[in-house]
């Protein structure tokens, strides 16, 4: 995709990837209580990647280069036209310039970069607080093995596991004086079901998401819900190993180890009020296994599901068009887009009409890889004109072209006509006064 048409890509990729992200985010708040009830807290946790891939895969489809060139490029010519004139066919509604949504983006975009630079400063704030006692290991409190090099750390809002390039172990500084040697067994391996889960890396793409996505409304709930889940499913972890605990004991120490201290990209014993939660759920009997391996294939399914959705749900279906060379061998056949090429606001105004000539590079899937502007003798089309060309071309989906039954790259000649009607100076005139 060349550098021509990716802000426009861009601009229309962006709605389509925060619904899918919200779609997601909903599915998981809905399902992740009777999932939890189900087959247990780490099905429940595994249902967070629904957002993530619903997302991507949005992402995928918009912005990725899906088709490489196999076959030499074939130039064929599809005109489409551009009308402007009538409340039918062009409605004010549609005549909205895009430097709206690129002010919408840009602000998102804004408070993006101001929520990372927070998060940033918070990080680098805990960091700084952090104190390294001579000796601290996990092996002077009895743990061996191959997490013995996990490093520790002291600050107060431990016990916790901090996201770094090698996780850190906070604990805090009375640590020793405040739990009896059970707890601090039991508190230890809660942070190493965290570290073997994966957390902290989990907790910095959380927490990505929570800057880039500043603005959305069910943020904050998700980001307790997310970090409850987590908790829920390490405390599942942990009384599934040969050494578990016992619950009154284990209720006893999330109790005494809660903590209301904030820890970016941290996970913790987490907010007293999630502690009869999740004590509640640890006095569940463990689900079947039978039921566990049903929960994990729904899981899989709901991810394959919305993956395949999200890339190829929102395509229209073809619509057939008339070629300029339909004795070609290789031919382009059909031609999809979200919405008609819009007529600028400006160019109604001025009167300005006229054809762009467009290039389009079409991938074996169907969509426009590269567009170019192609200078016709004799025409000098608006710059409002051919942005706004440009713009519709980027959203089209086109039926590719085929080579021996397979689809191949090709260039296709587009000749959009924009032109006015006779009742287009109605669209600006002021209603008459009674």
């Amino acid at each position: 995709m060349s550098a021509d048409i990716l802000p426009h890509t861009l601009l229309l990729a962006t709605p389509a990837l925060a619904a899918w992200f919200t779609a997601g985010l909903l599915a998981v708040l809905a399902l992740r209580r009777p999932l939890r009830a189900l087959a247990g807290p780490r099905c429940a946790y595994a249902l967070w990647l629904l957002p993530l891939v619903a997302m991507l895969a949005s992402l995928a489809a918009k912005l990725w280069p899906l088709a490489p060139l196999r076959w030499p490029a074939l130039m064929q010519t599809v005109t489409v036209l551009a009308h402007a004139g009538s409340r039918t066919s062009a409605p004010v509604a549609s005549l909205l310039p895009d430097w709206i949504g690129a002010l919408l983006i840009g602000l998102w975009l804004f408070g993006s970069a101001c929520a990372l630079l927070v998060l940033l400063g918070r990080y680098a704030a805990l960091r700084l607080a952090l104190r390294v006692l001579p000796g601290d290991t996990l092996a002077r409190h009895g743990v061996e093995g191959r997490h013995a090099r996990l490093h520790i750390r002291r600050h107060p809002a431990g016990p916790a596991l901090l996201w770094a390039l090698r996780p850190l172990l906070l604990l805090p500084p009375d640590f020793e004086r405040r739990f009896d040697a059970t707890q601090r067994w039991q508190i230890l391996h809660h942070e190493l079901c965290h570290r073997a889960q994966g957390d902290a890396w989990w907790n910095l793409l959380a927490a990505l998401l929570g800057a880039l996505f500043w603005w959305h409304p069910l943020r904050r709930w998700a980001q307790r819900a997310f970090a409850l889940d987590q908790e829920l499913a390490c405390d599942a972890r942990l009384f599934t190993s040969r050494q578990r605990p016992s619950l009154r004991s284990y209720a006893d120490t999330l109790l005494q180890a809660a903590s209301t201290l904030p820890l970016p990209l941290g996970s913790g014993v987490s907010h007293p009020r999630q502690l009869k939660e999740r004590i509640a759920m640890l006095a569940q009997p463990r689900a079947s296994r039978a039921r566990r391996s049903s929960a994990a294939a729904l899981v899989l399914a709901l991810l394959t599901g919305t993956a395949f959705a999200a890339s190829h749900g929102m395509a229209p279906a073809p619509i057939p068009l008339t070629l300029g060379s339909p004795q070609s061998p290789v031919p382009v056949v059909g031609l999809t887009h979200d919405v008609p090429p819009r007529y600028p606001l400006d160019a109604v105004k001025k009167h300005e009409q006229g054809i762009v000539y467009l290039l389009i590079l079409v991938g074996s899937e169907g969509h426009p890889l590269e567009i170019k502007q192609a200078m016709a003798p004799r025409t000098k089309p608006a710059q409002s004109l051919v942005a706004a060309a440009i713009t519709a071309a980027a959203q089209w989906r086109f039926v590719p072209a085929q080579r021996d039954g397979k689809a191949v790259a090709a260039w296709v000649k587009v000749p959009i006509e924009f032109k006015l009607g006779d009742d287009a100076d109605k669209l600006f005139k002021p209603a008459a006064r009674s």
